[in-house]
């Protein structure tokens, strides 16, 4: 993988990359991410137990109802940051409840944002629409990431620096 390490001017920015991963997929991205931005990252919990198949099933009827979930209580304030990076997963075709969940509640308190989502497939652009929809804000930068992508280093990292040269 590529030197991560944040320059100054990146660090100097006020970033906070919030998001939810019920595999670990979406938290790799993120973190890689985080580190290459030296931003301030928040992992979005859902209360509602996800794990195991009936977890997954359950997951992406609510996702595909456009349902919210009740979340962990944030620790990182979204309006002391200058700008908000948003991973979820992709899930039946939206996002993830919890992400759903975090934008409705906090989207006065997000002044400019950027989206990520993780997938099995490369079908992400129905999540971006509608989390730029939900929050009434053009993104600055949006990157779809498949699974395969994530386990590729040289498309892994072309991907995320694509992502954060627009940031």
């Amino acid at each position: 993988m590529e030197n991560i390490e944040n320059t100054a001017s990146e660090k100097s920015r006020n970033i906070l990359v919030v998001y939810y991963s019920r595999t670990g997929a979406t938290r790799k991205a993120a973190e890689y991410i985080t580190k290459k931005l030296g931003a301030d990252m928040e992992e979005i919990i859902d209360m509602k137990k996800r794990s195991g198949i009936f977890g997954f099933i359950i997951g992406g009827r609510d996702a595909l109802m456009r349902k919210e979930t009740k979340i962990n209580e944030i620790k990182k304030d979204p309006s002391k940051h200058d700008l908000i990076i948003v991973g979820s997963p992709l899930w039946a075709g939206n996002m993830a409840p919890a992400i759903r969940t975090y934008l409705n509640k906090y989207k006065t308190d997000i002044k400019s944002v950027a989206f990520f989502a993780t997938s099995g497939s490369s079908n992400q652009e129905k999540i971006f629409e509608e989390a730029k929809n939900l929050l009434d804000k053009e993104p600055i930068s949006l990157m779809g990431i498949c699974t395969k992508e994530l386990k590729d280093d040289s498309v892994f990292d072309a991907k995320i620096a694509s992502f954060t040269e627009n940031i």
